[in-house]
């Protein structure tokens, strides 16, 4: 009884090593891609001279590190947000401006929501 239970243990120590290693040969192969080269395109090029790694887009290689290729994206991504917001604000603050000017001339929602209704309904009754 203990033969078969030592044969049977080996035979799971033979596959779960052989597993082993598989797992440990895909996982370098992983590290080397993480760490490995990334083919850059004219956007990502254009990332890393506005994000100031390279001075013009001719300077930049073909192949750049990938974790600098992502870090280059994520500034820009940040930026644009940045700029996104501010513009928002500006955005807010022109039509802020806008409805006091249309308040000081007596214009308002309602008022010409109650004009529209009434210009609606004079067409109504004119076509009956």
């Amino acid at each position: 009884m203990t033969g078969i239970f030592s044969n049977l243990l080996i035979k799971t120590q033979n596959f779960l090593g052989s597993q082993n290693t598989n797992i440990c040969s895909v996982r370098a192969e992983h590290s080397k891609l993480d760490g490995g080269s990334h083919k850059v395109n004219n956007l990502e090029k254009k990332f890393l001279v506005w994000t100031g790694k390279y001075k013009s887009v001719e300077e930049v290689p073909a192949y750049v590190q990938q974790n600098v290729v992502e870090r280059a994206r994520n500034r820009m991504r940040i930026k644009i947000s940045n700029y996104m917001m501010a513009l928002t604000v500006v955005g807010c603050i022109v039509m802020v401006y806008f409805g006091k000017r249309a308040a000081g001339r007596g214009e308002s929602v309602v008022k010409e929501n109650l004009e529209w209704h009434r210009k609606i309904n004079e067409e109504g009754k004119k076509e009956k």
